[in-house]
């Protein structure tokens, strides 16, 4: 009965709120006053706390949208406080102290609290500053070869090989409704979790799949790790059942028909000493990474091309003419992946821009010794920096007077040295190393639906066949929110090339897209 209780929604911020307000009120130090103004909670003390529980990443743009105009605020949260970056040119200074404001820390923070690892594993993983092993960085460094050239390749090789078995059944059986969301999640969990974990791969058990969703739905209370077999159980059972399955992925020799990405961070987590059980909690963490946000991305990509007929056009016909290879003799349709990365600006700028409008999430920076930034804003050691996308993606000194609009061009516009605020795959120097992989991912999994199919809703407003689905705020550690209802769509098979063998390749080349990055 105790443990129910304190699963409920409602009970759980509270009971949490109250026990870090007592063990730390005392400690909360007075605002020095060249720290960036403060950002006042609609409750006093514990309104910040609330609003992250009930918000997710959302919240961080709710201050700046009550707070405007206002490059920085200071966030008063009990042992943890934030300060909001909401201007590029803030972004940049930050950038430059990069030396002592670094995301490392929240490495060590998630191999606690998200993967569940022991003592021994943090002390392993944390950075050297601090008197750790440097562990993180190691398996980082160990990532990087394997998610570009050759190592990228195959991997979305084996991933597309997935996607046409799901497209094929698609036709089978269409015209026929679906879930969009739901069919998004499903197709893109499976082929992006074949490609990395071979054919062991433990993600081919729906039991695992649906762990899987109840571990990422659940991380906000995990996230505080008080009693979380009491307070989190269901994402506290749901990590455990899959590191569980991680470990008998491992005792199988599973990496052995996995991706190179998987076996350079086995090797690596093993030439540290980690224990069997430590990776294979490393591992389950991995897994919000490859599938959290991918998958919301891709349907808001799916989103914003269907429910624009010029746009899904224009797409159509820069595909069929640079991407998609045609034998009339064999009728069969190839979509080359490397085409599509080489030949296909539209496509790939529409992409970044639907990830520019669509994101709620932010990036997120440890100050690690006293600094003030732009000559303007002290912060102090130990603080916790966020920068919500929202403000930086909607902010006019870089964008313009059309921030605000969805412009399928803009990326073909801008160029790297003119942008310096795009997000979405993080900042250097911690940008992040799967957004290849993910990239391609998409762009093949949106290309092979909007070639073969019409998407056309069973449920819109007169005059409207897309109408904008309503969201909820989603786990902290996520960059989209999710869906209140589902969008349910007709599937109806084109009749250009209906009846053709449709597959995809991957032409060798340097596995990389010329993506703008902040």
């Amino acid at each position: 009965m105790f443990s129910e209780i304190l699963s409920t929604p409602v009970i759980v911020p509270v009971f949490v709120a109250i026990i870090l307000v007592v063990a730390s009120i005392a400690r909360l130090n007075r605002l020095d006053p060249r720290e960036p103004p403060v950002a006042e909670p609609t409750i006093p003390l514990l309104g910040h706390i609330f609003g992250l529980l009930w918000n997710g990443t959302a919240y961080f743009q709710q201050l700046c949208d009550k707070n405007p105009n206002i490059p920085a605020l200071t966030i008063p949260i009990p042992k943890a406080k934030t300060y909001l970056i909401t201007t590029p040119s803030l972004l940049q200074a930050v950038q430059r102290n990069s030396r002592i404001i670094s995301f490392d820390p929240f490495l060590n923070f998630a191999a606690d609290r998200i993967a569940g690892c022991s003592k021994h594993a943090q002390d392993i993983l944390r950075e050297r500053r601090v008197g750790g092993q440097g562990g993180n960085q190691k398996i980082i460094h160990a990532m990087h070869p394997t998610l570009t050239g050759d190592g990228l390749d195959e991997m979305n090789e084996n991933m597309i090989r997935r996607l046409k078995l799901w497209n094929d059944a698609l036709a089978t059986r269409a015209p026929m409704k679906i879930d969009l969301y739901e069919w998004c999640r499903e197709v893109i969990t499976v082929a992006a979790s074949d490609s990395m974990w071979g054919d062991l791969n433990p993600f081919k058990s729906k039991e695992i799949r649906d762990a899987f969703w109840d571990f990422e739905g659940g991380m906000n209370n995990l996230l505080l790790n008080f009693l979380p077999q009491f307070t989190a159980r269901r994402a506290w059972k749901a990590r455990q059942t899959l590191t569980n399955a991680f470990v008998e992925y491992y005792k199988a020799d599973g990496t052995k028909s996995g991706s190179q990405l998987a076996q350079s961070r086995w090797n690596s987590c093993h030439e540290m000493d980690i224990t069997l059980n430590d990776i294979a909690c490393l591992e389950t963490s991995m897994t919000i990474g490859l599938l959290a946000n991918t998958i919301p991305t891709a349907f808001w990509f799916l989103f914003d091309v269907c429910s624009r007929p010029e746009i899904l056009e224009k797409i159509r016909r820069e595909l069929y003419e640079h991407a998609v290879h045609i034998d009339t003799v064999a009728s069969s349709a190839i979509i080359d992946l490397t085409d599509i990365r080489e030949h296909c600006p539209f496509m790939v700028a529409v992409f970044q821009e639907s990830m520019r409008v669509r994101l709620p999430g932010r990036t997120t920076r440890f100050v690690y010794e006293d600094v003030v930034l732009d000559n303007k804003y002290f912060l102090k050691e130990g603080s916790i920096i966020q920068i919500p996308y929202p403000a930086v993606h909607g902010h006019a000194d870089v964008w313009g007077s059309t921030s605000n609009d969805f412009d399928p061009t803009r990326f073909l516009k801008l160029t790297q040295r003119k942008v310096g605020a795009f997000l979405q795959f993080g900042i250097s120097p911690a940008a992040c190393p799967g957004r290849h992989f993910a990239t391609g991912e998409i762009l093949s999994f949106v290309a092979s639906l909007v070639l073969r199919f019409d998407l056309t809703p069973t449920s819109s407003s007169p005059g409207s066949p897309w109408d904008e689905p309503k969201v909820r705020p989603n786990s902290v550690l996520t960059s989209f929110d999710a869906l209140k209802k589902p969008l349910i769509v007709k599937a109806t098979p084109r009749e250009k090339y209906k009846d053709y063998d449709w597959d995809f390749r991957v032409t060798r080349g340097k596995g990389r897209f010329e993506l703008v990055m902040g």
